[in-house]
């Protein structure tokens, strides 16, 4: 692999490099989060289910659909809510739930 030449345009949309300026292969990040969980004894899972779970959090935070479709950084807002409306849904079905109950009306 060549190293990152700061004059050089050749690796100019690339941001990361390691500490002595080589460009870090697209994989390295998805194949050193399987070595982690390996070692910490955790279930298997692709680096990817993080962006799913950290939205599916926000949803159940209450957090509104435009703002986790801007923090994912979807372009399209039916995006975002075809992915996710089911939780939202979800989530006010529990709300509802729970007002039932703090109203007595079981």
């Amino acid at each position: 692999m060549k190293a990152f030449n700061k004059e050089s345009r050749e690796y100019e949309d690339y941001i990361f490099v390691d500490p002595v300026d080589k460009l870090i292969e697209p994989n390295y990040v998805s194949n050193h989060f399987q070595v982690l969980l390996k070692k910490h004894k955790l279930r298997k899972i692709k680096f990817h289910e993080l962006r799913h779970s950290c939205a599916s959090m926000l949803v159940r935070a209450g957090v509104p659909m435009k703002q986790i479709q801007e923090w994912l950084g979807h372009s399209d807002y039916n995006t975002t809510a075809n992915i996710y409306s089911h939780l939202e849904y979800e989530s006010k079905e529990e709300t509802a739930k729970k007002m039932m109950e703090v109203l007595n009306l079981k």
